[in-house]
């Protein structure tokens, strides 16, 4: 069968090819009996419109850029990452957009913007950390593309955005330990200088203070969310604190450093010291011992990062939205009442 196209549908449906492209994108500015004709030859002939033809058709290219920082060996092989970059896949494949992942850092500057951030190219830009956010406004500061953050940042009230409350989850993963009988408390977090580290921490802070335990400064590691860090750290803790019985891990990866150390050091999870995650990724059920974890929906921030941009492609006025999504305390065999 000869392979149709937007010129042959119009053609079948005996209408112009404006007509047949406002019926596919569903413009409201055409008739009933139109609309009807063009849909009877969509259906008949199975006809998908590739994504050149609807880029002219509509001036749109179809296309999404995801922009995040370089973490190193973190990029692509944290499965925090992986879950989040298949939310925002799977939401744009199943609206028809395309998807271009980029890293960046500030060296490549004039590379990003000749090549990959081109506003001709992109309908619009999903930004994965503040960073990157920076660079994006700059680059588009005369521009109306539509840009979505993930991680709410009041830096950017006027940008649409999702996360997780992440005070609400250092609070339920300390108070747990704290109902657990544990009152030395160690919290280990990422970067301090972004508001979701800001928000774990004072999280984690007034779980101990609401009861009766005064953080102490010594307890609490921030450096970045990798299994290094969390091994690293607990190697030094474990020399230094040995009235320490429990962690909060901001993340499953710190968490998975942290249980690899206490084993190397013959400590063990969790009879004699207690360790929770943050993220609940789906390996963390299959750690020795099983993990505790808040689980925060990370595939579900991507596909709502993805649904609030494609909301603004589609209509430029569409009020700003700041979306919070909930997490849930797992509780597995990595924590046990202080004996």
């Amino acid at each position: 069968m000869e392979k149709l196209n937007i010129d042959k549908v119009a053609k079948l449906a005996h209408v112009s090819r404006s007509v047949v492209s406002r019926v596919l994108n569903n413009h409201p500015n055409v008739s009933d009996e139109a609309r009807s004709r063009v849909m009877s030859v969509v259906e008949e002939y199975n006809y998908r419109p590739n994504s050149v033809a609807r880029s002219l058709a509509t001036s749109s290219t179809y296309q999404i850029g995801v922009l995040s920082g370089i973490f190193g060996e973190e990029s692509l092989g944290n499965g925090y990452w992986t879950l989040l970059y298949l939310g925002i896949f799977e939401e744009c494949i199943r609206n028809g957009y395309y998807v271009r992942l980029s890293f960046y850092n500030s060296e490549m500057k004039k590379e990003l913007h000749d090549l990959i951030l081109n506003e001709h190219h992109l309908d619009g830009v999903i930004c994965l950390n503040e960073e990157v956010t920076e660079f994006t406004l700059q680059t588009f500061e005369d521009s109306d593309i539509p840009i979505v953050l993930v991680g709410h940042n009041p830096k950017y009230p006027e940008i649409p955005s999702v996360d997780v409350d992440n005070y609400d989850a250092a609070y339920k993963a300390t108070d747990h330990l704290v109902q657990l009988g544990h009152k030395d408390i160690g919290g280990m977090f990422g970067d301090q200088n972004v508001q979701e580290t800001e928000h774990r921490m004072r999280g984690y802070q007034d779980a101990l203070c609401n009861a009766g335990i005064e953080p102490k400064d010594d307890y609490t590691a921030v450096g970045s969310y990798s299994q290094h860090d969390g091994h690293d750290t607990m190697e030094e803790w474990i020399k230094k604190h040995d009235d320490m019985t429990a962690v909060f891990c901001a993340s499953d990866t710190l968490a998975m450093g942290t249980l690899l150390a206490l084993f190397e050091n013959d400590i063990s999870v969790p009879e004699q010291f207690s360790v929770v995650g943050f993220d609940g990724l789906p390996i963390s059920k299959y750690m020795i011992p099983p993990l505790t974890t808040v689980a925060q929906p990370t595939y579900g921030k991507g596909e709502k990062a993805a649904k609030l941009l494609i909301e603004k492609i589609k209509n430029k006025d569409a009020r700003v939205r700041h979306a919070s999504l909930k997490p849930e305390l797992l509780v597995r065999k990595s924590t046990a009442k202080l004996s």
